[in-house]
Protein backbone atom coordinates (compact mmCIF):
# COMPACT_ATOMS: atom_id res chain seq x y z
CA UNK A 1 0.00 0.00 0.00
CA UNK A 2 2.84 2.42 0.89
CA UNK A 3 4.49 1.65 -2.43
CA UNK A 4 1.22 2.35 -4.27
CA UNK A 5 0.78 5.65 -2.43
CA UNK A 6 4.37 6.62 -3.20
CA UNK A 7 3.96 5.78 -6.88
CA UNK A 8 0.73 7.76 -7.04
CA UNK A 9 2.42 10.76 -5.43
CA UNK A 10 5.29 10.57 -7.89
CA UNK A 11 2.90 10.47 -10.82
CA UNK A 12 0.97 13.43 -9.42
CA UNK A 13 4.20 15.38 -9.00
CA UNK A 14 5.19 14.53 -12.58
CA UNK A 15 1.77 15.68 -13.81
CA UNK A 16 2.18 18.97 -11.99
CA UNK A 17 5.67 19.50 -13.39
CA UNK A 18 4.60 18.72 -16.95
CA UNK A 19 1.10 20.11 -16.91
CA UNK A 20 1.87 23.39 -15.13
CA UNK A 21 -1.66 23.75 -13.82
CA UNK A 22 -3.58 22.35 -16.78
CA UNK A 23 -1.70 23.69 -19.79
CA UNK A 24 -0.81 20.26 -21.12
CA UNK A 25 -1.04 19.59 -24.84
CA UNK A 26 -4.14 17.99 -26.33
CA UNK A 27 -2.23 16.21 -29.08
CA UNK A 28 -3.75 18.69 -31.54
CA UNK A 29 -1.59 20.95 -33.70
CA UNK A 30 -2.34 24.36 -35.20
CA UNK A 31 -0.57 25.07 -38.51
CA UNK A 32 -0.29 28.75 -39.42
CA UNK A 33 0.37 29.57 -43.08
CA UNK A 34 2.86 32.43 -43.46
CA UNK A 35 2.39 33.98 -46.90
CA UNK A 36 5.61 36.03 -46.67
CA UNK A 37 7.57 33.53 -44.60
CA UNK A 38 9.33 30.29 -45.36
CA UNK A 39 6.47 27.99 -44.46
CA UNK A 40 4.31 27.10 -41.47
CA UNK A 41 4.54 28.00 -37.82
CA UNK A 42 3.22 25.05 -35.83
CA UNK A 43 1.73 25.28 -32.34
CA UNK A 44 0.51 22.80 -29.75
CA UNK A 45 -3.10 23.47 -28.75
CA UNK A 46 -3.12 23.23 -24.95
CA UNK A 47 -5.95 22.07 -22.71
CA UNK A 48 -6.48 25.62 -21.45
CA UNK A 49 -6.98 26.93 -24.98
CA UNK A 50 -3.56 28.56 -25.39
CA UNK A 51 -0.93 27.95 -28.06
CA UNK A 52 2.71 27.06 -27.48
CA UNK A 53 5.33 26.55 -30.18
CA UNK A 54 5.59 22.88 -31.19
CA UNK A 55 8.97 21.18 -31.39
CA UNK A 56 8.39 20.49 -35.11
CA UNK A 57 8.03 24.23 -35.85
CA UNK A 58 8.75 25.75 -38.29
CA UNK A 59 7.87 23.55 -41.23
CA UNK A 60 9.86 25.14 -44.07
CA UNK A 61 8.49 24.84 -47.60
CA UNK A 62 10.15 25.71 -50.95
CA UNK A 63 7.57 28.15 -52.33
CA UNK A 64 8.53 31.01 -54.70
CA UNK A 65 10.27 34.00 -53.13
CA UNK A 66 7.72 36.25 -51.48
CA UNK A 67 4.91 33.77 -52.09
CA UNK A 68 4.70 31.53 -49.06
CA UNK A 69 1.87 29.10 -48.37
CA UNK A 70 -1.71 30.21 -47.81
CA UNK A 71 -4.60 27.71 -47.80
CA UNK A 72 -3.52 24.43 -46.15
CA UNK A 73 -5.76 21.36 -46.16
CA UNK A 74 -5.09 17.87 -44.81
CA UNK A 75 -6.72 14.82 -46.33
CA UNK A 76 -9.30 13.36 -43.93
CA UNK A 77 -7.39 10.07 -43.87
CA UNK A 78 -4.45 11.96 -42.33
CA UNK A 79 -1.90 10.87 -44.93
CA UNK A 80 -1.32 14.01 -46.99
CA UNK A 81 -1.13 17.79 -46.87
CA UNK A 82 -2.00 20.10 -49.77
CA UNK A 83 -1.63 23.86 -49.98
CA UNK A 84 -1.45 26.77 -52.42
CA UNK A 85 1.30 29.36 -52.58
CA UNK A 86 0.20 32.94 -51.94
CA UNK A 87 0.21 33.79 -55.66
CA UNK A 88 -2.03 30.81 -56.47
CA UNK A 89 0.44 29.44 -58.99
CA UNK A 90 0.95 25.92 -57.64
CA UNK A 91 -0.50 23.18 -55.47
CA UNK A 92 2.10 21.63 -53.18
CA UNK A 93 1.58 18.05 -52.00
CA UNK A 94 3.31 16.47 -48.99
CA UNK A 95 3.08 13.34 -46.92
CA UNK A 96 2.21 13.99 -43.27
CA UNK A 97 4.15 12.01 -40.67
CA UNK A 98 2.72 10.72 -37.42
CA UNK A 99 4.29 13.58 -35.44
CA UNK A 100 2.69 16.15 -37.74
CA UNK A 101 5.68 17.06 -39.89
CA UNK A 102 5.33 17.60 -43.63
CA UNK A 103 7.76 14.77 -44.22
CA UNK A 104 8.22 14.34 -47.97
CA UNK A 105 7.22 16.45 -50.92
CA UNK A 106 5.04 14.42 -53.29
CA UNK A 107 4.93 16.97 -56.09
CA UNK A 108 4.24 20.52 -57.28
CA UNK A 109 1.26 21.01 -59.61
CA UNK A 110 0.84 24.26 -61.61
CA UNK A 111 -2.57 25.94 -61.52
CA UNK A 112 -3.76 29.18 -63.05
CA UNK A 113 -4.37 31.81 -60.35
CA UNK A 114 -5.95 29.50 -57.77
CA UNK A 115 -7.66 31.11 -54.78
CA UNK A 116 -8.88 28.16 -52.69
CA UNK A 117 -8.82 24.37 -52.44
CA UNK A 118 -10.59 21.66 -50.47
CA UNK A 119 -10.08 17.90 -50.13
CA UNK A 120 -13.06 15.57 -50.54
CA UNK A 121 -14.34 13.75 -47.47
CA UNK A 122 -13.22 10.37 -48.89
CA UNK A 123 -9.67 11.75 -49.52
CA UNK A 124 -9.96 10.88 -53.23
CA UNK A 125 -10.20 14.32 -54.83
CA UNK A 126 -9.11 17.95 -54.57
CA UNK A 127 -11.26 20.84 -55.82
CA UNK A 128 -9.50 24.07 -56.79
CA UNK A 129 -11.10 27.46 -57.55
CA UNK A 130 -9.66 29.42 -60.48
CA UNK A 131 -11.31 32.86 -60.31
CA UNK A 132 -9.32 34.55 -63.09
CA UNK A 133 -10.69 32.08 -65.66
CA UNK A 134 -14.09 31.57 -63.95
CA UNK A 135 -13.34 27.85 -63.67
CA UNK A 136 -13.11 24.94 -61.20
CA UNK A 137 -10.43 22.23 -61.41
CA UNK A 138 -10.66 18.69 -60.01
CA UNK A 139 -7.67 16.48 -59.19
CA UNK A 140 -7.62 12.77 -58.33
CA UNK A 141 -5.44 11.70 -55.38
CA UNK A 142 -3.63 8.40 -55.87
CA UNK A 143 -4.47 6.43 -52.74
CA UNK A 144 -1.05 4.79 -52.54
CA UNK A 145 1.23 7.73 -53.24
CA UNK A 146 -0.79 10.95 -52.90
CA UNK A 147 0.19 11.95 -56.45
CA UNK A 148 -2.31 14.28 -58.15
CA UNK A 149 -3.78 13.81 -61.61
CA UNK A 150 -6.26 16.27 -63.04
CA UNK A 151 -9.71 14.90 -63.83
CA UNK A 152 -10.63 16.15 -67.30
CA UNK A 153 -10.27 19.83 -68.17
CA UNK A 154 -10.99 22.86 -66.02
CA UNK A 155 -14.75 23.22 -65.60
CA UNK A 156 -16.18 26.57 -66.73
CA UNK A 157 -18.64 27.77 -64.08
CA UNK A 158 -18.90 31.41 -65.18
CA UNK A 159 -18.23 32.83 -61.70
CA UNK A 160 -15.05 34.06 -60.03
CA UNK A 161 -14.97 31.74 -57.02
CA UNK A 162 -12.70 33.11 -54.29
CA UNK A 163 -13.55 30.62 -51.55
CA UNK A 164 -14.55 26.96 -51.47
CA UNK A 165 -16.30 25.28 -48.52
CA UNK A 166 -17.18 21.59 -48.29
CA UNK A 167 -20.30 20.39 -46.49
CA UNK A 168 -19.71 18.19 -43.42
CA UNK A 169 -21.03 15.13 -45.23
CA UNK A 170 -18.88 15.85 -48.26
CA UNK A 171 -21.69 15.64 -50.81
CA UNK A 172 -21.99 19.39 -51.53
CA UNK A 173 -19.36 21.97 -52.40
CA UNK A 174 -20.06 25.69 -51.94
CA UNK A 175 -18.27 28.49 -53.75
CA UNK A 176 -18.36 32.20 -52.91
CA UNK A 177 -18.17 34.63 -55.83
CA UNK A 178 -17.24 38.11 -54.65
CA UNK A 179 -17.49 39.94 -57.98
CA UNK A 180 -21.03 38.75 -58.69
CA UNK A 181 -22.06 38.50 -55.02
CA UNK A 182 -23.35 34.94 -55.24
CA UNK A 183 -23.02 31.57 -53.52
CA UNK A 184 -22.78 28.53 -55.80
CA UNK A 185 -23.72 24.99 -54.81
CA UNK A 186 -22.22 21.90 -56.46
CA UNK A 187 -23.23 18.31 -55.84
CA UNK A 188 -20.28 15.92 -55.87
CA UNK A 189 -20.11 12.38 -57.22
CA UNK A 190 -18.02 10.42 -54.72
CA UNK A 191 -16.79 7.79 -57.19
CA UNK A 192 -15.67 10.11 -60.01
CA UNK A 193 -15.20 13.48 -58.34
CA UNK A 194 -17.49 15.17 -60.84
CA UNK A 195 -18.91 18.50 -59.57
CA UNK A 196 -22.34 19.51 -60.88
CA UNK A 197 -23.55 23.09 -60.43
CA UNK A 198 -27.05 22.85 -58.95
CA UNK A 199 -27.87 26.20 -57.31
CA UNK A 200 -26.86 29.85 -57.51
CA UNK A 201 -27.95 32.21 -54.74
CA UNK A 202 -27.44 35.97 -55.26
CA UNK A 203 -26.50 37.96 -52.17
CA UNK A 204 -28.57 41.15 -52.32
CA UNK A 205 -26.29 43.80 -50.87
CA UNK A 206 -28.90 46.57 -51.10
CA UNK A 207 -31.41 45.12 -48.62
CA UNK A 208 -32.10 47.36 -45.60
CA UNK A 209 -29.31 49.81 -46.45
CA UNK A 210 -29.91 53.38 -45.25
CA UNK A 211 -31.15 55.79 -47.91
CA UNK A 212 -28.24 57.40 -49.71
CA UNK A 213 -25.62 55.04 -48.26
CA UNK A 214 -22.78 53.95 -50.49
CA UNK A 215 -23.07 50.22 -51.16
CA UNK A 216 -20.67 47.57 -52.29
CA UNK A 217 -21.82 44.27 -53.74
CA UNK A 218 -18.82 42.32 -52.60
CA UNK A 219 -19.17 39.63 -49.92
CA UNK A 220 -15.90 38.71 -48.21
CA UNK A 221 -16.36 35.33 -46.58
CA UNK A 222 -18.69 32.33 -46.40
CA UNK A 223 -19.24 30.58 -43.07
CA UNK A 224 -20.89 27.16 -43.11
CA UNK A 225 -22.15 25.99 -39.72
CA UNK A 226 -20.50 22.90 -38.27
CA UNK A 227 -23.59 20.78 -38.95
CA UNK A 228 -23.94 22.16 -42.49
CA UNK A 229 -27.48 23.40 -41.88
CA UNK A 230 -26.77 27.14 -42.10
CA UNK A 231 -24.68 29.41 -44.30
CA UNK A 232 -23.67 32.95 -43.41
CA UNK A 233 -22.24 35.38 -45.95
CA UNK A 234 -20.12 38.17 -44.48
CA UNK A 235 -19.52 41.45 -46.28
CA UNK A 236 -19.19 45.18 -45.87
CA UNK A 237 -22.01 46.79 -47.79
CA UNK A 238 -22.31 50.24 -46.16
CA UNK A 239 -19.32 52.58 -45.97
CA UNK A 240 -20.62 54.81 -43.17
CA UNK A 241 -19.44 53.45 -39.78
CA UNK A 242 -22.01 55.64 -37.99
CA UNK A 243 -24.89 53.84 -39.76
CA UNK A 244 -26.06 50.22 -39.43
CA UNK A 245 -24.38 48.04 -42.00
CA UNK A 246 -25.80 45.00 -43.74
CA UNK A 247 -22.94 42.72 -42.78
CA UNK A 248 -24.35 39.17 -42.50
CA UNK A 249 -26.76 37.33 -44.80
CA UNK A 250 -28.14 34.09 -43.36
CA UNK A 251 -29.41 31.06 -45.30
CA UNK A 252 -30.72 27.63 -44.40
CA UNK A 253 -29.21 24.80 -46.41
CA UNK A 254 -31.51 22.30 -48.10
CA UNK A 255 -31.16 19.28 -50.34
CA UNK A 256 -28.33 19.51 -52.85
CA UNK A 257 -27.05 22.68 -51.21
CA UNK A 258 -30.11 24.78 -52.06
CA UNK A 259 -30.10 28.00 -50.01
CA UNK A 260 -33.13 29.76 -48.56
CA UNK A 261 -32.84 33.21 -46.97
CA UNK A 262 -33.64 33.27 -43.24
CA UNK A 263 -36.75 35.34 -42.42
CA UNK A 264 -34.83 38.03 -40.49
CA UNK A 265 -31.82 38.11 -42.83
CA UNK A 266 -29.76 40.23 -43.34
CA UNK A 267 -28.39 40.73 -39.84
CA UNK A 268 -26.76 43.91 -38.61
CA UNK A 269 -23.93 43.87 -36.09
CA UNK A 270 -24.32 45.99 -32.95
CA UNK A 271 -22.30 49.20 -32.63
CA UNK A 272 -19.32 49.54 -30.32
CA UNK A 273 -20.76 51.47 -27.36
CA UNK A 274 -17.38 51.90 -25.66
CA UNK A 275 -16.47 54.75 -28.02
CA UNK A 276 -18.13 58.07 -28.84
CA UNK A 277 -19.75 58.29 -31.26
CA UNK A 278 -20.79 54.64 -31.31
CA UNK A 279 -19.29 52.91 -34.35
CA UNK A 280 -20.83 50.00 -36.22
CA UNK A 281 -18.43 47.18 -37.19
CA UNK A 282 -16.87 47.43 -40.64
CA UNK A 283 -15.19 45.02 -43.06
CA UNK A 284 -15.97 41.56 -41.64
CA UNK A 285 -13.25 39.33 -43.09
CA UNK A 286 -13.67 35.96 -41.39
CA UNK A 287 -15.99 33.91 -39.25
CA UNK A 288 -16.56 30.53 -37.64
CA UNK A 289 -19.29 28.67 -35.75
CA UNK A 290 -18.73 26.45 -32.75
CA UNK A 291 -18.88 22.72 -33.43
CA UNK A 292 -22.11 22.48 -31.43
CA UNK A 293 -23.67 25.19 -33.67
CA UNK A 294 -24.50 27.47 -30.71
CA UNK A 295 -22.39 30.52 -31.53
CA UNK A 296 -21.04 32.44 -34.52
CA UNK A 297 -17.94 34.66 -34.25
CA UNK A 298 -17.12 37.34 -36.83
CA UNK A 299 -13.80 39.18 -37.24
CA UNK A 300 -14.26 42.87 -38.15
CA UNK A 301 -11.03 44.12 -39.69
CA UNK A 302 -12.11 47.74 -40.15
CA UNK A 303 -13.11 48.40 -36.54
CA UNK A 304 -10.64 45.94 -34.95
CA UNK A 305 -13.19 43.95 -33.01
CA UNK A 306 -15.02 40.62 -32.91
CA UNK A 307 -18.79 40.16 -32.95
CA UNK A 308 -20.43 37.17 -31.28
CA UNK A 309 -23.91 35.80 -32.02
CA UNK A 310 -26.13 33.13 -30.55
CA UNK A 311 -27.55 30.78 -33.20
CA UNK A 312 -31.22 30.10 -32.58
CA UNK A 313 -32.66 26.57 -32.56
CA UNK A 314 -36.31 27.68 -32.27
CA UNK A 315 -35.96 29.96 -35.32
CA UNK A 316 -33.40 27.80 -37.13
CA UNK A 317 -30.14 29.59 -37.78
CA UNK A 318 -31.39 33.09 -36.88
CA UNK A 319 -28.79 35.26 -35.15
CA UNK A 320 -29.04 37.34 -31.97
CA UNK A 321 -25.96 39.22 -30.86
CA UNK A 322 -24.47 38.55 -27.43
CA UNK A 323 -25.59 41.40 -25.17
CA UNK A 324 -25.36 42.46 -21.51
CA UNK A 325 -22.26 43.63 -19.66
CA UNK A 326 -19.13 43.38 -21.80
CA UNK A 327 -21.37 42.87 -24.82
CA UNK A 328 -20.45 42.15 -28.43
CA UNK A 329 -18.54 43.50 -30.34
CA UNK A 330 -15.43 42.70 -28.30
CA UNK A 331 -12.28 44.80 -28.65
CA UNK A 332 -9.46 42.83 -30.23
CA UNK A 333 -6.53 45.25 -29.98
CA UNK A 334 -5.59 43.89 -33.38
CA UNK A 335 -6.58 43.96 -37.06
CA UNK A 336 -8.27 40.56 -37.40
CA UNK A 337 -8.36 38.85 -40.79
CA UNK A 338 -9.11 35.20 -40.02
CA UNK A 339 -10.52 33.21 -37.10
CA UNK A 340 -10.47 29.56 -36.08
CA UNK A 341 -11.82 27.64 -33.08
CA UNK A 342 -10.15 24.93 -31.06
CA UNK A 343 -11.97 21.59 -31.31
CA UNK A 344 -12.99 21.94 -27.65
CA UNK A 345 -15.00 25.10 -28.51
CA UNK A 346 -13.43 26.99 -25.60
CA UNK A 347 -10.73 28.91 -27.47
CA UNK A 348 -10.83 31.36 -30.37
CA UNK A 349 -7.71 32.11 -32.41
CA UNK A 350 -7.52 35.36 -34.39
CA UNK A 351 -4.89 36.20 -37.02
CA UNK A 352 -3.37 39.66 -37.28
CA UNK A 353 -0.91 40.01 -40.19
CA UNK A 354 -0.57 43.77 -39.68
CA UNK A 355 0.31 45.98 -42.66
CA UNK A 356 3.24 46.31 -45.04
CA UNK A 357 4.40 49.37 -43.11
CA UNK A 358 3.77 47.78 -39.71
CA UNK A 359 3.77 43.97 -39.92
CA UNK A 360 2.37 42.23 -36.85
CA UNK A 361 2.60 38.48 -37.43
CA UNK A 362 0.56 37.51 -34.40
CA UNK A 363 -2.20 35.16 -33.31
CA UNK A 364 -4.47 36.55 -30.61
CA UNK A 365 -6.05 33.94 -28.35
CA UNK A 366 -9.34 34.25 -26.49
CA UNK A 367 -11.24 32.12 -23.99
CA UNK A 368 -14.94 31.54 -24.76
CA UNK A 369 -17.64 31.45 -22.09
CA UNK A 370 -19.64 28.35 -23.02
CA UNK A 371 -22.81 29.71 -21.41
CA UNK A 372 -22.91 33.19 -22.89
CA UNK A 373 -20.61 33.25 -25.93
CA UNK A 374 -18.59 36.12 -24.46
CA UNK A 375 -14.84 36.10 -24.94
CA UNK A 376 -11.86 37.32 -22.93
CA UNK A 377 -8.16 37.56 -23.69
CA UNK A 378 -5.94 34.64 -22.70
CA UNK A 379 -2.56 34.92 -20.98
CA UNK A 380 -0.49 35.58 -23.01
CA UNK A 381 -2.83 37.58 -25.22
CA UNK A 382 -0.93 36.64 -28.38
CA UNK A 383 1.83 34.48 -29.86
CA UNK A 384 4.08 35.30 -32.82
CA UNK A 385 4.56 33.67 -36.22
CA UNK A 386 7.55 33.70 -38.61
CA UNK A 387 5.90 35.72 -41.37
CA UNK A 388 2.56 37.17 -42.46
CA UNK A 389 -0.13 34.76 -41.17
CA UNK A 390 -3.04 34.13 -43.54
CA UNK A 391 -4.62 30.83 -42.50
CA UNK A 392 -4.88 28.42 -39.55
CA UNK A 393 -5.46 24.70 -39.95
CA UNK A 394 -6.06 22.68 -36.78
CA UNK A 395 -5.47 18.96 -36.91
Amino acid sequence: MKRLIGLTAALCLLAIMVGCGGTTGTGTLAYVSNSTGTGFTVFNVNTDGTLTRANISPQNTPTPTGSGPKVLQFSPNGKWAFYLDANGENIYAYTRAGNGTLATQIGVYPVNGASSLVVSSNSNFIYVALPSTLKLAVFNIDQSTGILTQVGSDMLVGYDIEQLVLSPGGSVLFGLSRETAAVLSFTLTASTGVATLTNTMPVDATVNNPVGATTQKSPNYLVLSANGSYAYVLGQFVFNPASPGTNIFGFTVGSGGALTAMPDSPFTENPDTTVTPNIYPTYPTGGVTTSDNRFLFVANNGTKNISAFKISTTSPGELSEVIGSNASPFACQCSPTFVRLAASNDALFVLDPGTVAAPAGKIYQFQIDQNTGKIRAQNPASVSTEGTPTWITIR
